[in-house]
């Protein structure tokens, strides 16, 4: 394994001042280091599989530290989903609960890398993270000269790959909680999902995704399917809601409908066709009586 740590920093969709400065402050902390190398790219979600930065990724070897706007776990299986395996690593800045025991499909063994994920959305000051990759290089032994560094990143100390990229929409699966059930296969109307050899369903046209439509991970009873850029905390990777809970939402306060209505009503909007839009009223096992209690639901969930 290599002794220099490799650091991922994403760009964002949006180009803010705050950004703007984030980026730059955690670009200067890290440059001209011999213990690291840098990597910029645009954003990790809307990255094209066969681009070049993808590619790019698949050439490091050794552990890899990813910044982005993006939960951890959902980061984390974007990555997987692209062939870039390893397991999860812990940190001070991603809690306890919102950190899965995830280990890629791809990675086996005691000297498996690791990737640690961070979302940039919940940093003001690069101070933290910067500690935090200090302490992560810690553990890679002897520091690199910086002539090797260079070597690597094109004389400046960092590879910057700015390719075009747009913005995309697909469904990214938790092999940990993936229980294979293939109720999703089963669902989605559009080829989204097919089995690779091993009888293991997976994400195989994720562009054929119908762009909003998050009725998929909707039906998972695991909670394995997220959409990074779905506006619900627990559809867009936030692993500490638990499974199903992010099926209460404001469709379901007012229209009392279960998440298999939900996603049967979001799934016929994509596809034109009324006819599996959910009951008037809800089901009958869900009066509006019981609206109260739907409230006191979203009180407590993580919206």
């Amino acid at each position: 394994m290599t002794d220099k740590l490799h650091v991922v920093l994403c760009r964002d969709r949006h180009d803010s001042s705050s950004q703007q400065r984030l980026f730059q402050q955690l670009f200067d902390g890290l440059s001209g280091r011999g213990d690291v190398t840098v990597s910029l790219l645009p954003h990790l979600y809307d990255l094209p599989p066969d681009g070049k930065a993808i590619r790019h990724l698949r050439s490091l070897e050794g552990d890899l530290v990813v910044g982005c706007w993006l939960y951890p776990r959902a980061a984390f299986w974007v990555l997987d989903a692209n062939d870039i395996h390893g397991r999860m690593g812990a940190s001070v800045l991603v809690p306890e609960e919102e950190l899965d025991d995830a280990v890629s499909a791809g990675s086996a063994g005691p000297s498996q890398r690791v990737i640690w994920c961070f979302d940039l959305r919940r940093l003001d000051d690069a101070g933290p993270l910067l500690a935090e990759i200090d302490r992560i290089a810690a553990q890679h032994g002897e520091v690199a000269r910086p002539a090797a560094v260079a070597a690597v990143a094109g004389g400046n100390g960092h590879v910057d790959l700015d390719e075009p990229v747009h913005r995309r929409w697909y469904p990214v699966v938790d092999r940990d909680r993936c229980g294979n059930c293939l109720d999703c296969l089963n669902f989605c109307l559009f080829g989204v999902f097919g089995v690779d050899s091993e009888g293991h369903v997976f994400v195989e046209s994720p562009d054929a995704c119908k762009d909003g439509c998050p009725a998929c991970s909707r039906i998972c009873s695991q909670g394995a399917i997220m959409f990074p850029d779905h506006q619900n905390p627990g559809i867009a990777g936030d692993p500490s809601v638990p499974p199903g809970q992010f099926n209460v939402d404001l469709v379901q306060l007012f229209d009392a409908a279960r998440p298999q209505d939900l996603a049967e009503a979001e799934r016929a909007r994509f596809t034109g066709n009324p006819a599996a839009e959910p009951r008037e009223g809800g089901p009958q096992d869900t009066p509006r009586d019981d609206l109260d209690g739907l409230v006191d639901g979203l009180d407590d969930a993580p919206l």
